[in-house]
């Protein structure tokens, strides 16, 4: 399978990921609403990164949320995390196993926030140490480009 393939599955992994999601994803949704979260805490790397910036903006314009995007050494290198109070923290990953993502994940856990993983592999470590979990169930992405992963 070729990236135009990959390409033209986009629409079947939507369709999906709506059909199976989104009871799940309403009831994330109302639970992160109870916590009134006061901005989104992103953390995400490479496509996922870009995945993100849309994501700010649908934040933004739908819920009038603030977004920023994290710095993953200071938790993962320099061990100087930011106050992340009131903050949801989202992690999005392809593999779920990025361990910069993790640390930030982790450490939204530790400070006590709701945290979101937007996930590829629901049993990956990403979705064990999240309080919520997105599994986007758009399978393997063979192709360099990643396309039906960052549409999902």
């Amino acid at each position: 399978m070729g990236l135009h393939d990959e390409i033209f599955e986009q629409p079947s992994v939507l369709t999906g990921l709506l059909g199976s999601q989104w009871d799940r994803i309403t009831g994330i949704a109302e639970a992160i609403r109870r916590r009134d979260p006061r901005y989104v805490f992103l953390a995400a790397r490479g496509t996922s990164d870009h995945a993100g910036l849309y994501a700010k903006y649908l934040l933004g314009s739908e819920n009038r949320l603030p977004l920023a995007l994290a710095a993953t050494s200071l938790f993962s290198v320099y061990g100087k995390p930011p106050d992340l109070r009131d903050a949801l923290v989202v992690g999005i990953s392809q593999s779920g196993q990025s361990p910069d993502i993790l640390s930030v994940m982790d450490e939204g856990r530790r400070q006590g926030c709701s945290t979101l993983a937007i996930v590829n592999d629901s049993a990956g470590p990403m979705a064990r140490s999240a309080e919520h979990v997105i599994d986007i169930s758009a399978g393997i992405e063979e192709a360099v480009a990643a396309t039906k992963t960052y549409t999902a």
